[in-house]
């Protein structure tokens, strides 16, 4: 929900996620990481500060994020998107085997690294929990159904073994 009274415009709900990316700005490819998404924005952090007004191209998988800096405290940047975006389809997206190839000072690198390694393995622990967590639902369904299956046929056994054995009995006679 968003805020209300004199001084304050409605905004829309955002969803708390923890999500690594990979961000192109005039400065080239950097990794950054998602905080939180509405349909029309994102605040993303980066150790490369974005500045206001910046336009950048978000890539988390296959999916591509058109968006504008509209503020930034930090190393944390508010992005107004050009499109409408799903939140669940970035949470969904698999991360790509290779990044996007892309040109940076080494020096910036490093530091980038040592600064976001944190943050990004948390999201990176988080998406493997999250698919663990997945197949586990998925195995603990199976194995419900299983045992639902083998209890409804057991049952159904004991019912029509009552009448199969008048049936058995009614016709030896």
């Amino acid at each position: 929900m968003g805020r209300s009274g004199p001084g304050y415009k409605n905004r829309e709900a955002r969803r708390q996620v923890l999500i690594p990316c990979r961000i192109k700005s005039v400065r080239g490819w950097g990794d950054a990481c998602i905080h939180n998404i509405s349909s029309r924005g994102m605040m993303i952090a980066c150790d490369d500060p974005l500045a206001p007004g910046e336009y950048l191209d978000l890539r988390r998988g296959r999916q591509v994020v058109i968006g504008r800096v509209v503020w930034r405290r930090d190393r944390f940047s508010g992005v107004r998107t050009q499109d409408v975006i799903s939140a669940d389809a970035l949470v969904n997206e698999p991360r790509l085997e290779a990044r996007p190839t892309g040109t940076r000072r080494s020096e910036d690198r490093s530091t980038l690294r040592h600064t976001m390694a944190g943050e990004i393995d948390a999201a990176r622990r988080m998406e493997r929990s999250r698919s663990l967590s997945q197949a586990m639902q998925f195995g603990a369904l199976g194995l419900f159904g299983l045992v639902a299956a083998a209890t409804i046929a057991i049952q159904v056994g004991h019912m029509l073994a009552a009448p199969a054995a008048q049936i058995t009995q009614a016709l030896s006679r």
